[in-house]
């Protein structure tokens, strides 16, 4: 008797067990299901956002892209204007320059030439030499003086005509300053976008992955981390854009500063 009733217990335990199983399996695969499908529903949700933020990461990045091109067009042909500013005169007053100094050459050359001997004479105590060496030099010095007079004054007339250029040239150069700091700012934000795009390309790779292994869970996070990362993308760029319209405003100033 004993030995049946033990035996109807196991029994009803063993069933309770393979019931609680079966229950807990069908809750496993529900919620399994229940997960899917809300990750389906983000997905739906979250199309929309994803198709428009490509189309337009795509388009603010062209529009920097072309600010940016035409802004290195206008500052090239800026410079290319005070390259300009009194070229006419400066190029005459070089040649002159380096003509003056070309023609008294061999007569400095010579002058010195003499110097070095009479130095070098008088400290081997050759006084017949250094007589000799004297008498030659303090026949060209007169000439060397208005040779050196000569070259200076070209020299001298070529300095004050860079400087007075570059004078004229200030006000624009100025004015083109505070584009050197927004470039280096350009450049450290477009290193943001390339190393936010990384990420971004990684969780698009996943996504389609995750779609065609029929794995929503995994697509819609993915989906959800790309929109993030090109929402981060968009406030890169509008910054980078805002970069660019400061330097055309700088460039807009400087043209207004050239020398007629």
């Amino acid at each position: 008797m004993a030995k049946h009733v033990i035996t109807n217990g196991i029994r009803r335990f063993t069933g309770l067990l393979v019931v609680l199983a079966l229950l807990t399996g069908n809750s496993i695969q529900a919620a399994a299901a229940s997960g899917w499908d809300e990750a389906l529903d983000q997905i739906n949700e979250l199309y929309s956002s994803y198709i428009s933020l490509q189309e337009t990461v795509k388009a603010e990045s062209k529009r920097n892209q072309a600010l940016r091109k035409q802004n290195i067009s206008d500052l090239a042909a800026i410079n290319a204007r005070l390259e300009l500013t009194d070229q006419a005169l400066l190029s005459r007053l070089k040649s002159e320059a380096e003509a003056v100094q070309k023609k008294h050459a061999m007569l400095l050359a010579q002058y010195s030439a003499l110097s070095k001997q009479a130095a070098a004479a008088r400290k081997a105590g050759n006084l017949k030499s250094v007589t000799a060496l004297d008498l030659q030099r303090n026949k060209l010095k007169p000439a060397v003086t208005a040779a050196r007079a000569e070259i200076k004054s070209k020299n001298t007339a070529l300095a004050v005509a860079k400087a007075a250029a570059s004078a004229r040239n200030k006000p624009a150069k100025d004015a083109l300053s505070p584009i050197a700091g927004f470039r280096k700012q350009v450049t450290a934000g477009n290193k943001q976008v390339s190393e936010i795009q990384t990420v971004r390309s990684e969780a698009d790779k996943r996504y389609k992955a995750a779609v065609k292994a029929g794995d929503a869970v995994t697509a819609a996070a993915a989906m959800k981390l790309s929109c993030t990362k090109m929402e981060d993308i968009r406030t890169w760029l509008t910054q980078i854009n805002n970069l660019e319209q400061k330097i055309t405003t700088a460039l807009r100033l400087a043209e207004t500063k050239l020398p007629n």
